[in-house]
């Protein structure tokens, strides 16, 4: 991004920016030179086509073989992303490498942005309900680092280039009649603000998709989307100090301070969304699934703990689950 900026002295007063998002390390789908040369849209989706693949059959081959599901056992395949293009999608091609049944049910979802990780995993619990000896896979890929261009020479773009970072990530649901461990959904709520619709997103252009982040969101989420979080808990009769675990998406430093200052939550609460951040970056849908696993490997829920997953995004959007061990 210091190449790009160099000789434009108001975006070359932005580059600290790069050392106060708290990310320490990232994922990148190429070696970094790669992206210091001009690359056009059709090549870099064209890497997001190739890559993304390479890594949804890895991480869903991981998660079924330490589940120990195969994956013919799968019934429905649930795939989001927001940052590249294909048709088919994605998870048609991973369901053939897998080897998975013909009558699989395949619902690909996209433009649900950072919300995306938690937004599937509430369409596939929520479709468990209805068959509950069913299994559903729920897949994301965001290659965040290709939408990066040399052409992008805007504050935001500046601003998406020091925080995001590129991952996959898989998760097996199974319907109540399954039997496996982990954390059970125990409800979900998905809430759309009508009236915020451009608070972020992409804008689509000639060279690519550019990144639409309002400074008002750290704002929004402590005036509008606190009390909608509370209420969502309410209704269950649950308080915020019921929650012992937190998987709240790292929307960036700013954001993470709101929601301490905004919910009341103490350092602690905001470890795993820290340590997203510190180890992987801003990773988009995929953030909330690798904190959900970090946080299963760490040992650290006990029997009778209660989670809350919070993951917000375009629309604007907030997409919100209860979990219990």
């Amino acid at each position: 991004m210091a190449r790009v900026c160099r000789g434009d002295r108001s975006m070359e007063r932005l580059l600290p920016v790069f050392d106060r998002t708290g990310v320490e390390t990232r994922y990148l789908a190429r070696p970094l030179d790669w992206y210091a040369l001009d690359r056009s849209f059709e090549v870099r989706n064209g890497v997001y086509a190739e890559c993304g693949l390479e890594l949804l059959e890895c991480a869903a081959r991981t998660c079924l073989q330490t589940s120990g599901v195969s994956a013919d056992q799968i019934d429905h395949l649930f795939f989001v992303t927001t940052t590249g293009l294909t048709t088919p999608s994605l998870d048609a091609r991973v369901a053939a490498r897998l080897g998975m049944r013909a009558d699989v049910r395949r619902l690909p979802l996209f433009g649900l942005g950072c919300a995306g990780g938690a937004g599937a995993l509430i369409r596939a619990a929520d479709t468990l309900r209805a068959y509950p000896s069913q299994r559903a896979l729920v897949l994301s890929v965001e290659l965040c680092s290709l939408v990066f261009s040399t052409s992008a020479r805007t504050p935001t773009d500046l601003i998406g280039a020091a925080l995001f970072g590129d991952g996959a990530a898989a998760v097996l649901v199974g319907g109540d009649d399954t039997p496996g461990p982990g954390p059970t959904v125990v409800d979900t709520r998905t809430h759309l603000f009508q009236k915020a619709p451009d608070l972020m997103g992409w804008r689509f252009t000639s060279d690519g998709m550019r990144l639409i982040l309002s400074r008002d969101v750290p704002r929004f989420v402590a005036t509008a989307v606190k009390p909608v979080v509370g209420q969502f808990l309410e209704d269950q009769g649950v308080r915020l100090a019921d929650v012992s675990h937190h998987v709240l998406h790292p929307g960036g430093a700013k954001v993470m301070a709101t929601y301490r200052s905004a919910f009341g939550f103490d350092d602690a609460a905001l470890d795993n969304a820290r340590e997203a951040i510190r180890r992987y970056g801003n990773q988009s849908s995929a953030s909330v699934l690798f904190m959900l696993n970090d946080l299963v490997a760490s040992g650290r829920p006990e029997q009778g703990d209660l989670g809350l997953m919070v993951a917000l995004g375009p629309g604007f959007a907030a997409e919100m689950l209860t979990l219990s061990w």
